[in-house]
């Protein structure tokens, strides 16, 4: 490591020079890096804020690619520091505006105004603004590279085990994860909250469902989890069948969501979600007429949300599973079977 960083440059830029380079496509955004770039209104507000008081933030970091051979052009992807560097391409773009209810300083010249609406000077600061940047040369390899940004983010306790994953994978798991969180019903029926969404919670979700393809109920432990990400990072024989089966699923839970409201309420919680998604799984692979449980659920959360849980042995079963150690193999599996005897009593 300590070579490294011998031999990374320093440098700095103008946001003018930074936004030009981002427009010609000489730095561009690789997100197998960094989390995804999902940053709240709040936090993207604030960071243009920092600027135009003049504040200092953290460095970027840039690593080269190999130089174009017939065309002399060379690219640097950004490897650290990719929502700033979005967030203020954004703003310049005139996407999104300074509200108020975000800024320290409520009476700014500046608040709530978009960038075609802001002052020449305020436009002008932010153009001014400078940029510290580290370059990291193309002969690295990325493999150390990935190193470098664990490293680099090792003692950033905001980062949760699946952003920390995010920078350590890219392979065929990950992708498919990323599929599935990607499927439609989870943005319908806001099964994640933007911050969520940021913090790569629907990933891990999205994996969950897969590893159930694999391996049945489990303990979504970060240690389990990363093993299959290793396990499959490079061959994943069953990616497209569970895929498949996944989708599918989610299609049938989403026409359940669609037609009952109480059902959408309930079991948009991921907790109950997962539950839900397996008990159909067990159903379908029974071979048992799906046509009618809605019915069936929406008793089932009556009762769980009255003062009568006791009176049935399943849900109040069901309710304790459901409290602690959501997301390990013996909560899981006793939420599983208490749900399934339900629809079929």
């Amino acid at each position: 490591m300590s070579i490294i960083n011998e031999r990374i440059q320093p440098g700095r830029l103008t946001l003018s020079n930074l936004i030009a380079e981002l427009k010609a496509r000489t730095y561009f955004i690789d997100n197998s890096f960094q989390r995804r770039l999902v940053w709240v209104e709040k936090q993207k507000v604030r960071l243009i804020e920092t600027i135009l008081m003049g504040y200092p933030m953290p460095e970027f970091y840039l690593w080269q690619q190999p130089v174009d051979a017939e065309t002399g052009m060379q690219q640097h992807s950004v490897v650290d520091g990719q929502q700033r560097m979005s967030s203020i391409f954004q703003f310049v773009s005139n996407e999104w505006e300074l509200k108020s209810k975000y800024l320290d300083n409520k009476e700014a010249e500046y608040t709530d105004k978009s960038w075609s609406d802001l002052p020449n000077e305020c436009k002008q600061k932010i153009w001014n603004y400078v940029v510290n940047v580290r370059t990291i040369p193309s002969d690295i390899d990325r493999d150390e590279i990935t190193k470098l940004f664990k490293r680099l983010n090792e003692t950033d306790k905001s980062l949760n085990p699946q952003e920390i994953r995010n920078s350590e994978f890219n392979g065929l798991f990950i992708k498919a994860s990323e599929e599935v969180a990607n499927n439609p019903i989870f943005k319908k029926w806001d099964i994640f909250s933007d911050n969520e969404k940021r913090r790569m919670v629907d990933v891990t979700f999205g994996s969950s469902l897969l590893i159930y393809q694999r391996s049945g109920i489990s303990n979504d432990t970060p240690s389990n989890i990363n093993k299959v990400y290793d396990l499959y990072n490079d061959v994943y024989e069953k990616k497209d069948e569970d895929l498949r089966c996944t989708f599918e699923i989610l299609e049938f839970i989403d026409s359940l969501f669609y037609d009952h409201e109480t059902v959408a309420k309930f079991f948009s919680s991921i907790v109950h979600f997962y539950t839900l998604f397996v008990v159909i799984d067990y159903l379908k692979a029974q071979k048992i007429d799906l046509a009618n449980i809605a019915p069936k659920l929406i008793n089932f959360i009556e009762i769980y949300q009255s003062a009568e849980t006791s009176t049935s042995p399943l849900i109040f079963e069901y309710k304790m599973a459901s409290q602690e150690n959501t997301r390990s193999k013996k909560s899981r599996e006793r939420r599983v079977e208490s749900l399934f005897d339900w629809i079929l009593s």
